[in-house]
């Protein structure tokens, strides 16, 4: 654009700077998206029937995958820069991951937690050799629910949200020390937040009928994983000197409930960075954190009316001390 607009003013027929264009619509975007999934799925379709013989064996499927990833990275190196070349790209490595995920899950050992972990580093190698917004997201949240496997094989599931909530955190910081990568780490801090949306949403049982809970028992219990969180929010709520007052609410429910802490984490972090999708997840992560804990709560309805009338009373309690503090 910028050489043709050069023509134009050395031929004396524009005047000016170039305009700006304007970014597609969010509409034809997601169109695009959704044209790069399906892509993906249609490609694996084809791979596997025209290389069937090839694929039965884990070697083969990993010489597949890493071959798509390789095309995928080659047509990212290229200077035209559109968006039907990163739609072929999306659909590339996820056809890319596929393949090797299946490769790799049948020649690694599944019991061992240190696979996970290398499962987990890999999805982060990967996200960070392609510069795209929704790969980076979704390889940032595989590797967050990586990571939960091999924690839960170690018996140490209880670590799993602190430890994502300092990996959030530390991207935060990043965001405001390299600027320059802003958008690598926004994406990843995406993909990580999903993972802990993901994970509060997992019902116990899920976890507690896994195939590895015979191999190893929980070394540690559920119920640090609260508290570790509210000591992470307190951290970061002391650090950026908020207002501790209409906070106390929360932190006392972030002391109970699981996954309040992370949610009040993430709503703090979207705002204060301006991050529209990061507080969304985090007041997603609120309420379903709420809501699990309610009906999780062997109690009858009297019981779990006056907790909510209780809760109201102190939401209520905490705004008229905040407006006579403001008042004077």
């Amino acid at each position: 654009m910028s050489e043709l607009w050069q023509r134009l003013r050395d031929a004396d027929l524009v005047s000016g700077e170039p305009p700006v264009s304007d970014p597609p619509h969010w509409s034809s975007r997601l169109l695009l998206g959704v044209s790069g999934w399906l892509a993906a799925l249609f490609l694996l379709f084809f791979l596997f029937l025209t290389f069937m013989s090839l694929i039965r064996s884990s070697s083969g499927a990993l010489l597949l995958g890493a071959g798509l990833l390789a095309l995928a990275r080659a047509m990212m190196l290229a200077k035209v820069q559109r968006d039907l070349l990163a739609q072929c790209v999306l659909a590339l490595v996820l056809a890319g991951d596929g393949w090797l995920l299946y490769g790799l899950l049948d020649s690694i050992d599944t019991d061992s937690p240190w696979q996970w972990v290398g499962l987990a580093a890999l999805s982060l190698t990967i996200a960070l050799l392609f510069a795209h917004w929704l790969l980076r997201l979704f390889h940032g949240f595989a590797a967050g629910l990586l990571l939960a496997i091999a924690l839960d094989i170690l018996g140490l599931h209880g670590l799993c949200e602190p430890l994502l909530l300092l990996a959030v955190l530390s991207l935060s910081f990043a965001m405001v020390r390299w600027p320059r990568h802003s958008a690598l780490h926004e994406s990843l801090q995406l993909g990580l937040a999903l993972a802990l949306l993901a994970l509060a949403l997992l019902p116990s049982q899920v976890w507690e009928s896994a195939p590895w809970q015979s191999l190893a028992p929980a070394y540690l219990p559920h119920w640090p994983t609260a508290p570790l969180s509210l000591l992470i929010l307190l951290a970061f709520t002391f650090r950026c000197r908020l207002p501790w007052l209409p906070a106390l609410p929360l932190l006392a429910a972030s002391a109970l409930l699981p996954g309040f802490a992370a949610g009040c984490l993430l709503l703090l972090l979207g705002f204060r960075d301006g991050q529209r999708g990061l507080w969304t997840l985090g007041l997603l992560l609120l309420l379903s954190a709420g809501a699990l804990y309610y009906y999780d709560l062997r109690l009858t309805l009297m019981i779990k009316a006056a907790l909510l009338a209780l809760c109201g009373a102190l939401l209520l309690l905490v705004r008229q001390l905040t407006l006579i503090r403001s008042s004077a």
